[in-house]
């Protein structure tokens, strides 16, 4: 690992002195890594693959392959609709609305001029005759048109309704548009029959008809046909065309047949594709994709968005899953086409989205997870393959979002394998796919979840090494007391190791109140006085006989080794190669803090004394983590010096430290907020009380006892 970084810092940082100038190298590499690999997928072969055209190459598919075949699924469709004649219902709408209305103009007319002129003396049937002859366009004989002129209102309506009696008992029973004039007759000859219409009105009312359009009554029911259709089509199994992998889909000098064409155009074969504008396309969605990242990256994770090494492991982490698609695809794991073609499900995208999320950032890890899963829908042309990535990968992501040990991993491993499962079956079933195929595809979905697990646990370290990155299974790793540093604290410095734990135990809880990393304060805790392993008697924690080595020197001596101990942790902590988190949280525990005790000491000497020369020289607390770590080591050293305190006695202490270090400026670099403050000392006072409670103080009688039971376990 060491080389690696050697290589990266002569190299990179030789011809890329500035940040910038490496990062757009950086990118522009990842964006052409990232297309040449999507372009080996999607671009075609120049060869024009017409139908009837003879194949210049033999060409073998290179994947297991399933699809409808649509013309052949379209044959099977059309002759299941052969047999099937449309559906018609009784309408009798436009014959009510139309035809009857029509009917009864005529007869309004008639009677208009029969009855309404009646009664004006001066309109003689002569008159009459004359107006019916204009109104309607029929012949009648002049005996009929002066029978029709002096039908009373009551015989108009009587032969007005035995007209409609007849079109509607006949047109009511569906009269289709072929047999309109059929029905016409049929309605003619009922008036014909009928011994109660005279001649006149029988010749009125036949023509009346004869003159009416008349309107199909048994029309098409175009919804329930549809509907019908619909559900015959529905029987009908699409024509599904299968190719083995290295299967020879056509030989050089071959015609080609419309399914090796069809079967080409699926293996991305396309001979109207050209490659330039696949390329073009391709790019414009790996920039979108980019540019999408690098804007949620400003807003969200403005930390990594300013870190190179982070950004290089983002891009390296996509590019290496987006690289494993084709490996998967290529697999064969059947020799049945139906099951081998859902080696999609082994697509290992979980496997990406945590180990961005434990080296990165969960809210990284699930904007990758969407990427992921879009292009697993673009490689595989399957919305199933792209759902389970989507879904199993989220789970990956979140169940490593708290990671707190190495077996978080696996359990994360069968949440993701049963979140597979539960998917593919139900994804089976939408499709109607045989148990069988289903089957394969859970098996996959599942061992989708083992080797992502496998890999993450495999590549996590030498990761975490060449970039830098301190993950949670690193810090739990060094929080073991079996760890050489903290060992040697336990032995060589009890005092400091004890106050170590306890300023542990301290931070965690208050970070943990305000939602900063809890572990990470408490392995800082463990370490940040190892530096007290070169003179750990010069520090009261470990001074048990009771001679105080400070009482023999200058304040200014005495600053100068309390001091140091900062700077020698720093040393120590380099030589033991902690993670530079580790290493930033030594040196910033103190900050430029005052060293009141041997100033005030120094200034009863000398009034001239200046405070600057009492101070550490080292830099305030940059993160929150490293404040609580500050506020947490003065507040467990000080208020051990507190005897028989109140609660309410300690919490008043307690917020008093912290105020003085606001006061001195401690804070001024890093983001805690006022409220963040009242709930450090509200954690760090629940702690302490718990921690230096009151002892109940037994009778005589029980220690009496107490002290007969310690003899005869000593005897």
């Amino acid at each position: 690992m060491g080389k690696l970084k050697q290589v990266y810092n002569s190299i990179i940082e030789k011809h890329f002195q500035d940040k910038k100038r490496r990062m757009l190298a950086w990118t522009a590499l990842f964006f052409a890594v990232l297309l040449l690999i999507l372009s080996s997928h999607f671009v075609p072969a120049r060869t024009n693959w017409e139908v009837g055209r003879v194949s210049t190459q033999d060409v073998q598919a290179d994947r297991y392959l399933t699809f409808v075949d649509e013309a052949g699924t379209l044959d099977r469709q059309q002759e299941a609709l052969e047999s099937f004649q449309d559906i018609y219902k009784i309408d009798l709408e436009k014959f009510n609305s139309i035809t009857i209305t029509d009917i009864s103009d005529s007869f309004a007319t008639l009677e208009e001029i029969a009855v309404a002129s009646r009664n004006q003396a001066e309109v003689t049937t002569v008159d009459k005759i004359a107006l019916l002859h204009d109104a309607f366009a029929f012949t009648l004989e002049a005996d009929e048109w002066a029978a029709l002129a002096n039908l009373s209102e009551a015989d108009i309506q009587w032969l007005y309704e035995r007209g409609i009696d007849y079109a509607i008992n006949v047109m009511s029973k569906g009269v289709a548009q072929a047999d309109l004039e059929s029905a016409r007759e049929k309605i003619a000859l009922s008036i014909s029959n009928d011994k109660y219409i005279t001649g006149a009105e029988e010749k009125f009312l036949q023509a009346v008809i004869e003159d009416v359009n008349l309107y199909p009554t048994y029309v098409l029911d175009a919804e329930a046909t549809a509907e019908k259709k619909s559900e015959i089509l529905a029987t009908v199994e699409p024509e599904k065309i299968t190719v083995q992998k290295g299967e020879l889909v056509v030989r050089k000098g071959e015609i080609l047949t419309e399914r090796q064409a069809t079967i080409l155009h699926q293996l991305g074969y396309s001979q109207s594709a050209s490659p330039g504008v696949v390329v073009l396309g391709l790019a414009i969605l790996i920039a979108m994709m980019m540019v999408v990242v690098r804007a949620f990256m400003m807003h969200f994770t403005p930390k990594i968005y300013r870190d190179e090494k982070q950004i290089v492991l983002l891009m390296l982490l996509i590019a290496a899953t987006i690289f494993l698609y084709d490996l998967f695809l290529s697999l064969t794991l059947s020799s049945i086409a139906d099951r081998a073609a859902q080696v999609g499900y082994l697509i290992p995208v979980a496997m990406g989205t945590m180990l961005i999320t434990i080296l990165l950032d969960v809210r990284l890890g699930l904007v990758a997870d969407i990427i992921l899963a879009i292009f697993v829908g673009m490689y595989t042309e399957s919305s199933a393959f792209a759902v389970v990535a989507l879904i199993g990968g989220l789970v990956g992501s979140l169940g490593v979002a708290t990671l707190g040990q190495r077996s978080d991993i696996s359990r994360t491993a069968l949440s993701i394998s049963a979140t597979n499962a539960c998917l593919i079956i139900g994804l089976g079933m939408v499709q109607n796919q045989t148990p069988d195929v289903v089957a394969f595809g859970v098996i996959f979905g599942i061992f989708n979840g083992l080797i992502s697990s496998i890999f993450t646990m495999g590549v996590l370290p030498y990761l975490e090494n060449i970039f830098g990155i301190t993950t949670s299974i690193k810090l739990l790793e060094l929080a073991n007391p079996n760890q050489p540093l903290l060992k040697r604290l336990m032995t060589e410095a009890p005092g400091t190791y004890h106050h170590c734990i306890m300023v542990g135990n301290l931070g965690e809880a208050a970070a943990d109140a305000i939602g900063a990393n809890g572990l990470e304060v408490r392995l800082g805790a463990y370490y940040h006085d190892i530096g007290k392993l070169k003179r750990p008697y010069f520090f009261a924690e470990n001074q048990f006989s009771g001679n105080n080595p400070h009482n023999n020197m200058t304040p200014q001596l005495s600053h100068l080794i309390i001091t140091s101990h900062v700077k020698d942790g720093i040393e120590m902590a380099k030589e033991a190669k902690l993670p530079p988190i580790i290493i930033q949280m030594i040196a910033q525990h103190h900050g430029d803090s005052l060293v009141s005790f041997f100033y005030a000491k120094a200034k009863e000497t000398d009034p001239q004394t200046k405070e600057r020369d009492f101070r550490y020289e080292q830099p305030k607390p940059q993160t929150k983590e490293a404040a609580i770590l500050m506020m947490a080591d003065t507040v467990e050293a000080a208020v051990r010096s507190k005897k028989d305190a109140t609660p309410g006695q300690i919490e008043g202490f307690i917020r008093t430290l912290i105020k003085a270090k606001l006061n001195d400026g401690q804070f001024d670099e890093c983001e805690l907020t006022f409220r963040d403050l009242d709930l450090i000392a509200t954690a760090f006072t629940r702690v302490i009380n718990g921690i230096y409670h009151k002892r109940i103080e037994y009778p005589p009688q029980a220690n009496e006892l107490l002290k007969l039971q310690e003899g005869q376990e000593k005897a």
